[in-house]
């Protein structure tokens, strides 16, 4: 399958690329710069990712655009993620691609309630602006027509492939007191449910599991 890949050069992304070319899938890597530094097996489009020109260009061919796009600094890019999914829905438009599988966070819109009395203290003040933004562009998501998936894991964390749990955000009763997630796991969800069709239209919660 082909794939259109938007953060790309994240330390989620890298492990996406890697293991979607593993597999033998075709990616084409949307980067600002085309000297950033991608897995050479992959084919770099440079461009803005707020673009929805670039992007309907830039996806052309493929079978879903997959995001695993974060934020540097919330204070520079503000509306980083929500300009990025309007591009990506305005694309779709004369692209034809409406497959679209996001990297988003627990703690982000509903999830927010169901974080334990210690992590939601930390959603509402330290991740407050950032995670304001994912959740301002994933109403904008499912306003669309897009056969979108989010991600919503715990805490990043850079551990190897681990068992993890993978659940509709609507069944999930009890979570950890502090979710996390290793990269690798939240980079096999992305490709598996761009390559399966799964969770369409679905928030999933993936999280490591002890």
């Amino acid at each position: 399958m082909r794939f259109l890949v938007l953060g790309a050069t994240g330390r989620t992304g890298v492990l996406l690329v890697k293991k979607a070319l593993d597999q033998g899938h075709q990616i084409s890597a949307l980067v600002r710069s085309a000297g950033a530094t991608v897995d050479p097996r992959a084919r770099i489009v440079s461009g803005d990712v707020t673009d929805a020109t670039v992007i309907a260009k830039a996806a052309r061919g493929h079978d879903a655009i997959i995001s695993a796009l974060g934020v540097k600094s919330i204070s520079e890019t503000p509306t980083l993620i929500t300009d990025t999914v309007r591009a990506v829905v305005e694309s779709a438009k004369t692209s034809g691609v409406d497959r679209f599988v996001v990297l988003s966070a627990f703690g982000v819109g509903d999830s927010l309630a169901k974080a334990s009395f210690l992590a939601g203290p930390l959603f509402r003040t330290v991740l407050r602006k950032k995670y304001a933004d994912k959740a301002a562009s994933e109403v904008l998501l499912r306003a669309s027509d897009l056969k979108w998936t989010l991600e919503y894991p715990g805490a990043l964390n850079n551990r190897g492939d681990s068992r993890c749990t993978e659940a509709v955000l609507e069944d999930v009763t009890k979570t950890p007191i502090f979710p996390s997630t290793s990269r690798a796991n939240a980079a096999d969800f992305l490709l598996r449910s761009a390559v399966e069709g799964t969770f369409i239209r679905r928030t999933a919660v993936v999280m490591d599991s002890k």
